[in-house]
């Protein structure tokens, strides 16, 4: 900070990245194919999204607990219900290992199909209004991904399937 020159040399906010455990038994292999870098092992990228038509980030809404992605071109649509539905009947490895639901939406979403999801599923609504999250997670609707607390993919699929969320929850808890 002292050195005019040396200052242009250090990024100061980006001095580490997060690592890829690609290896890791906790990752759940895929079982169908996807494109890009958003692999199981992969730290999850951000990207800007909406929430209630206000400017947020994605991964402000991940971490910290487990995590299931929904992919929807309409949350309002009948399966972004089934789907919220399939997940809610997971059986969690532990007391609080259940995945929060987090639908993002390609279109925007009402308000009030927000507060259903959220009172029926407990689910976070959050609309990819550049379609940036979908395109880096090759995130078709009814894609799915699993997320670890530290925000890691843990698994992904075309689809929710409770067993397969099941497994790969005890997958990534060492069960």
């Amino acid at each position: 900070k002292h050195y005019p020159f040396a200052r242009k040399l250090v990024n100061s906010g980006r001095l580490s990245v997060p690592s890829f455990l690609t290896s890791s038994l906790l990752n759940t292999p895929d079982a169908e194919a996807f494109e890009g870098n958003m692999v199981p092992g992969a730290p999850m990228d951000d990207a800007p999204v909406l929430q209630g038509g206000q400017p947020t980030w994605l991964l402000q809404h991940l971490g910290g607990r487990f995590a299931l992605l929904l992919f929807t071109d309409d949350a309002a649509s009948q399966q972004t219900a089934q789907d919220l539905a399939t997940l809610q009947a997971v059986a969690a490895p532990a007391p609080g290992l259940a995945p929060q639901p987090v639908v993002l939406s390609a279109a925007p979403p009402a308000p009030q199909t927000a507060q259903q999801l959220q009172a029926q599923f407990g689910a976070v609504l959050l609309h990819d209004h550049q379609g940036l999250a979908s395109r880096r997670c090759d995130g078709a609707p009814g894609t799915a991904l699993l997320l670890r607390p530290d925000q890691h993919i843990a698994a992904r699929w075309r689809g929710v399937r409770a067993q397969a969320i099941e497994q790969a929850l005890a997958r990534a808890t060492g069960n």
